[in-house]
């Protein structure tokens, strides 16, 4: 019974952190950790079956895929917000970029089936792929292939996540199953056969 409480607790404050946010657009079973922020200058859609750690900061546009899992104390930034080429206006009163096309367009894209590592650090106007995994501590400047692993500052691709055959079974595995998520934890998750109509 406690326990029941204590999901249903938790997909309240879900539900709480996604009204709170401007502009953000969540898919089903979406967790999202406590403290953290979600804006968008003009939209921020996260996909289903999507994992936010604590103190997660998102402050960009920013599109985020399936099964993506998000750890702790991480950051998308706005890359190029503040206008700091103005002769006599120091950085602190300079105008505020997010209205320039440019800065409202530079978009964050997280594929599918991504894990980004605890502290992470992605700056907006990039793209990880599909399957791609960041280590922790990362600060991601430009796009990261899909299925590939990455770390550092700036990060720089370390391995290949999966044998070009194994990605080719990891989806194929992947689409024919459903992944029912629970509050309760990993160990409470199951998966099961999609249904076929």
């Amino acid at each position: 019974m406690i326990k029941n409480i204590l999901a249903l607790l938790r997909r309240l404050q879900t539900f709480v952190q996604v009204v709170k946010g401007t502009n953000v657009v969540c898919g089903h079973n979406v967790h999202i950790g406590k403290n953290s922020r979600l804006w968008a200058p003009n939209a921020l859609k996260i996909g289903n079956h999507v994992y936010i750690g604590k103190h997660v900061h998102i402050e960009s546009n920013c599109e985020i895929g399936d099964y993506v899992l998000i750890a702790n104390n991480v950051s998308f930034v706005g890359r190029g917000d503040h206008d700091y080429k103005t002769v006599g206006v120091p950085v602190r009163y300079g105008k505020w970029l997010s209205s320039e096309d440019y800065v409202r367009n530079n978009n964050i894209q997280i594929g599918d089936d991504v894990w980004i590592g605890f502290g992470v650090i992605v700056l907006s106007g990039v793209s990880i792929g599909k399957g791609a995994i960041i280590a922790a501590g990362s600060v991601i400047v430009r796009d990261v292939e899909p299925y590939s692993i990455v770390g550092g500052n700036p990060a720089v691709f370390i391995k290949a996540r999966f044998s070009e055959e194994s990605i080719k079974q990891h989806e194929s595995l992947i689409s024919s199953k459903e992944y029912i998520f629970s509050e309760k934890g990993l160990s409470f998750c199951k998966e099961r056969l999609k249904e076929k109509f």
